[in-house]
């Protein structure tokens, strides 16, 4: 490889580096995409960013295509973080989703993600400036969750659900006339198709109960300048329990615990970025996520957790609350707010999300 495709390369490695700052502190992921691994919803990052197992309303499409047979008749939830508070105002992360009930069929969602990288000087190898360009990346996702399985209320297996999602990765990190500057003729932009594929068991063994596992990720690779140089999407396996601990009209209490491990193996042990990945479990440790939500009335809701991600550095807990209101009857307004940590010494990142539920 030249000088000057080391050069870009080298950029192109410092704006997904800033990706990998997000609140997620995923090293075990490791794919070459930000905004895959950045958990949405503020409701399942106060619990300790888990949320496989437990409905997590519109964007239930991102943590389990499975969870939205558990659809109510329409919601929609907008979540943003700023992923480096007090370096750049400009990188934040923005998701917006929108779920229905088909009545007969099952819960569909439309999704769409998008992470800003902000504004990067192009300069070159004798230090002009040759102006601004930004940089950000942008997955538009649907899914489709039913239920497989149907019992009786109360027993061991009360249902089973599946689901699948469909994305679109669309990455630019740089315009063409940008990498011209370093003597490359190809923009710094890539794109890919994914799928996610869920499934939740669901019933009552002592206390009620839902386990729930998603494949995430699976597709093609995001290739910028070498066709045998591209870089695999953040294929996941994810798989978590949630355990209602105590309920009643006036009062719940809920407990979610997530396992995460990569689905990208290098053949150096060491994770050399040069080796060609293939699918497989992955050289790194796993990433644990735990958490728990009381509610009052279903209405008042607090919520904390903890994240252990040895790979990322990150052992340090997550914490949030939430307020449901209710207008006069038509539709339910949802406000969530979390605060989660990050490797890297960087600041704790603050999600807030805005929902309705139509009732």
């Amino acid at each position: 490889m030249n000088k000057s495709k080391r050069f870009v390369w080298a950029g192109l490695g410092l704006l997904i580096i800033v990706a990998c700052m997000g609140p997620v502190g995923e090293a075990q992921t490791y794919g070459g995409t930000g905004v895959l691994k950045i958990k949405p919803a503020a409701r399942a990052s106060g619990m300790g960013q888990s949320g496989v197992a437990l409905y997590q309303r519109a964007h239930s499409i991102w943590w389990n295509p499975a969870l939205l047979a558990q659809v109510g008749n329409a919601e929609g939830s907008l979540t943003v973080a700023k992923l480096v508070p007090g370096l750049a105002d400009d990188v934040y992360y923005m998701n917006v989703a929108g779920a229905k009930y088909l009545e007969g069929w099952g819960g569909v969602a439309a999704n769409i993600m998008y992470l800003s990288y902000g504004q990067t000087e192009a300069v070159d190898t004798e230090g002009t400036s040759w102006g601004f360009f930004t940089s950000y990346e942008f997955v538009p996702s649907v899914g489709f969750g039913t239920q497989l399985i149907g019992g009786p209320p109360g027993s061991i297996v009360s249902e089973i659900d599946v689901g699948v999602a469909l994305k679109y990765v669309w990455v630019d990190l740089a315009p063409e006339w940008a990498m011209e500057i370093v003597g490359v003729q190809k923009d710094g932009r890539a794109d890919a198709f994914a799928v996610d594929l869920g499934m939740l068991w669901a019933g009552e063994l002592f206390l009620p109960y839902a386990l729930g596992v998603n494949v995430q990720n699976l597709g093609s690779t995001l290739v910028y300048i070498e066709a045998d140089e591209g870089d695999p999407l953040p294929r996941n396996l994810k798989a978590g329990l949630a355990l209602q601990l105590y309920g009643s009209e006036a009062f719940r209490v809920i407990a979610t615990f997530d396992y995460n491990r990569a689905l990208i193996d290098y053949p150096d042990a060491t994770n050399n970025l040069e080796a060609r990945p293939k699918f497989g479990w992955g050289n790194t440790e796993e990433l644990l996520n735990s958490g728990v939500e009381v509610s009052f009335y279903d209405r008042l809701n607090f919520r904390a957790g903890y994240v252990d991600d040895p790979e990322g550095e990150i052992q340090a807990p997550t914490f949030g609350a939430g307020l449901d209101v209710n207008v006069s009857g038509d539709y339910l307004l949802r406000f969530d707010y979390s605060s989660v940590p990050q490797a890297l010494d960087l600041d704790r990142v603050h999600y807030i999300s805005v929902g309705v539920l139509f009732e």
